[in-house]
Formats: structure tokens, sequence, C-alpha cells
């Protein structure tokens, strides 16, 4: 199904990245517990519905999916340790902090279409994690938009797994 050596060789690296920081919520949890968090739903929702997939990009990308946009993780990192193809995924997933806020999912939506589906597969993971774990502080206004950005990247991105899409859309009934 997948490499062995590979995974352990990407997870050692994004545990390394993320060593310093914790999530919020549950507060002071390690921040490794988000990426296993997504990786599992991605293998969990998925692996029940895919023939043709590439397990080794999709749980590479899985691992580092945070790496640009919360650590100091260059692009040409990426390359040089996982080569172009996961590099150019994480890309596709990471918000492009130069962007107005509320164009920033729409971009991402835009730039993981171009990739192969185990990218998409991958953003339908994380959102699925972390709509599971709704964050108790945020303010209805705040969670309400979050609800409607996840249907929006269910919509845009359910194509690439029937197993994901129908994980979403469930916990998204139940937000």
């Amino acid at each position: 199904m997948w490499n062995e050596k590979l995974f352990t060789k990407t997870m050692l690296f994004a545990i390394d990245k993320h060593k310093n920081q914790v999530m919020k919520y549950p507060e002071n949890m390690p921040y490794s517990a988000h990426i296993f968090g997504v990786t599992e739903r991605l293998i969990n929702n998925a692996i029940k519905d895919e023939q043709d997939f590439d397990w080794n990009l999709a749980i590479q990308v899985a691992l580092l999916h945070d790496t640009l946009e919360d650590t100091d993780t260059s692009y040409d990192e990426l390359v040089d340790n996982f080569g172009r193809q996961v590099a150019d995924g994480v890309l596709a997933v990471t918000k492009n902090d130069n962007l107005p806020k509320e164009m920033q999912m729409k971009d991402c939506i835009v730039r993981i279409k171009k990739q192969p589906k185990e990218i998409a597969m991958v953003k339908l993971a994380d959102r699925l994690f972390n709509i599971d774990g709704r964050v108790p502080t945020w303010s209805t206004e705040k969670q309400e938009a979050y609800k409607k950005e996840a249907i929006m990247i269910c919509d845009e991105l359910g194509f690439a797994s029937k197993g994901l899409e129908k994980a979403l859309k469930t916990a998204i009934e139940n937000y």
C-alpha cells in the first residue's frame, strides 16, 4: 500500500518541524496530533473506495500539509527531501497570505484542482479533522463561516473521494 521507510522519514520530518507548536483546541495538545489526525482521516475514509491511488503521495502530503504555512520550511526544502510532486501538493493546500482572507480558500481550491486527486483528498481530510473538533471559544459567526467554507470544500473537492466526501458531509450536518 505505501512505503514504510518513506512514511517514517516524512513523519519524523513533520514532527520535527512542528515540535514547538501546540493546537489551539484542545489546548496545549502537540500539533503532531493534528497531522496524524488528518492522515488517519485520509486513510480510514479513502481506503474503502480507492483503487487507482498513490498512497505514498497522499500520506506524505497529509503529514506535511501545514509545514509551508506554519513552520520555517521552504518549498525548496520539501523538493530536496521529498521531490517536486510532494512539494507541489503541499504548496497547493497552503493558503496564500498575500491574498485577502476571503479569497484564500478559493485560491487554494483552484490550485488543488490542478494537482492529482490525492491532494484534494488531503484537503478533504484536513477539513474533516478540523470540523470534528469544534472550537468552543469561537463565536457563532466564526463557526458558521467555517461551516460554510467546509461546504464549499466538500462541493468543490468531493469528486476526489466518495468516502471522504460522505464523511465530511456527515460532519458538516453534525457541526
